[in-house]
C-alpha cells in the first residue's frame, strides 16, 4: 500500500503517478520495469518516488489491488461467503471483460507476470481465509472435500495457473473467448469431480 504521503499528494499527482505505473507495467515485465522512468514521467524524483512506496513491490502490488478491488468488494456486497470455484468463475468473468479495456495490456502483463511467488501470494490469501489480503475472501469449506488451508492452496494454485493461461491465450488472439471458457470451465470440472474412478488406487 502507498505511504501516507502519497495520499497528502493533489489528487492529479496521484493519478499520474498511478497512470505511469500502469503504463511502465503494461509495457515491461515486472523485472524489467523502473521506477526511475515511473518517476521521471510521473514529474518526480526517484528519491521523492520512495516517499510514496516502499519499492517496485509495493506500487506494483496496489496497481493490482485496485483492478481487483471493485470486483471483489460487488461480490462481497452480495454475500460474506463463497465457494472456491464459484470465486474462481467469477474472477474469470472479470478478468475477461478487460479485452476491450484500457487496462487491456496492464492486465496481460500481470497474468504473465504470476509466476510462482506472485501466484503463493494470492493462494496464500486465500487459503488463509481471511477478510484482509488482496482478495479478503471466505472461502466456504462446506460442500468441498479439502478443509485445511494447505489443500486450499493448492487448488487455488491450480485455478490461478490454468487462469492466467486461458486468459493470455484469449488476449492474445490465439483463441477464441467461447475457447477461454471451454478450457477454464473444464479445469474447474476436473477439479470439482477429480480424476480418479472410485476403487482406482493402483
Amino acid at each position: 500500500m502507498p505511504l501516507k504521503s502519497f495520499f497528502n499528494l493533489a489528487k492529479e499527482k496521484q493519478n499520474l503517478i498511478i497512470e505511469s505505473a500502469y503504463n511502465e507495467f503494461a509495457t515491461n515485465s515486472y523485472d524489467k520495469a523502473s521506477i526511475f522512468l515511473i518517476a521521471k514521467k510521473s514529474g518526480i524524483s526517484r528519491t521523492s518516488f520512495y516517499c510514496y512506496f516502499k519499492d517496485k513491490d509495493d506500487i506494483y502490488k496496489y496497481l493490482v489491488d485496485k483492478i481487483m478491488q471493485p470486483h471483489i468488494l460487488n461480490l462481497k456486497s452480495n454475500d460474506k461467503s463463497f465457494s472456491l470455484f464459484y470465486f474462481a468463475q467469477k474472477m474469470f468473468d472479470y478478468f475477461i471483460s478487460f479485452y476491450d479495456k484500457k487496462e487491456k495490456q496492464f492486465i496481460v502483463s500481470m497474468l504473465k507476470n504470476m509466476n510462482p511467488k506472485n501466484i503463493r501470494y494470492f493462494s496464500n490469501d486465500l487459503s488463509k481465509n481471511s477478510s484482509n489480503g488482496p482478495c479478503g475472501i471466505i472461502i466456504n469449506t462446506d460442500n468441498i472435500s479439502i478443509k485445511t488451508p494447505y489443500d486450499i492452496y493448492i487448488v487455488s494454485f491450480t485455478i490461478l495457473c490454468n487462469m492466467s493461461f486461458c486468459l493470455i491465450e484469449y488476449f492474445e488472439d490465439r483463441i477464441t473467448k467461447d475457447e477461454a471458457y471451454v478450457s477454464f470451465n473444464r479445469t474447474l470440472e476436473i477439479l470439482q469431480n477429480g480424476v480418479s474412478l472410485k476403487g482406482d488406487n493402483k
